[in-house]
């Protein structure tokens, strides 16, 4: 008899509930900010990027640099080429046929709206599409992504990294690292407005309490698992 079995059986166990608790925690809900955390943890303090007086590990871009995708502008219209989405500065590069090395870039507003295409890399399943704010009635020089569109309420998040200060290395002062994160916005389509919204069940319920009951529907735990999903049920029982 293998008096160890047991033993592995709990090590097995211990990881699971790990696991997890990362999950619960939100860690790999949102794949830029886990694609984000990774690079950083991957190249680590040794590869950064000089802004201002600050030496700045990670990345900018999201879902890094060189995605398929599609450019849309009043001037032109580009399919399948290699773009990058700065969340930093909102620019956007992008790369011709004819300079396939070196990126042109976009300044915010020079472009109307780009699509992410999927990813099995990144683990992207849908194409993901970004308008600029002009478009959708924002005064904000950035851009949105469209989580779901309706036709009278639109979800919308909204990218944007800053610089932080690496918990890891207090020995560096001038050490920062991009650190992603993300707002929601909704849009009412009628009223031709647009408005932050927090990502819970109770303030969404709140928010639409007017318009309609969605208790039903906005939950604590679909919040807090995977919040882009939890507003597009929300929204689509919305326009319905």
């Amino acid at each position: 008899m293998d008096m160890h079995v047991p033993g592995k059986f709990l090590l097995m166990n211990c990881l699971l509930i790990s696991a997890i608790i990362s999950y619960g925690q939100g860690i790999n809900s949102d794949l830029a900010m886990n694609h984000n955390r990774l690079v950083r943890e991957k190249t680590g303090d040794g590869v950064y990027k000089m802004i201002g007086p600050f030496k700045v590990v990670g990345t900018s871009y999201l879902f890094g640099e060189k995605n398929n995708g599609n450019l849309f502008s009043t001037a032109a219209k580009a399919y399948n080429i290699f773009l990058s989405y700065n969340t930093y500065n909102q620019e956007l590069e992008f790369y011709s046929v004819s300079n396939p090395d070196k990126p042109l870039v976009k300044e915010p507003g020079e472009v109307d709206s780009f699509i992410i295409l999927p990813s099995t890399d990144l683990g992207i399943i849908n194409p993901l599409k970004f308008v600029y704010g002009t478009v959708i009635g924002s005064t904000e020089k950035v851009y949105y992504q469209q989580v779901y569109a309706g036709t009278k309420f639109r979800i919308y998040k909204r990218y944007k990294s800053e610089l932080g200060y690496v918990s890891s290395n207090y020995v560096q002062s001038e050490l920062r690292q991009f650190d992603l994160g993300f707002e929601y916005y909704y849009t009412d389509t009628e009223k031709k407005t647009i408005k932050k919204i927090k990502a819970n069940a109770s303030n969404v319920i709140k928010e639409f309490k007017g318009i309609k009951d969605v208790s039903s529907v906005a939950t604590n735990d679909g919040f807090s698992l995977t919040p882009d999903d939890a507003f597009v049920k929300v929204f689509e029982y919305l326009n319905n």
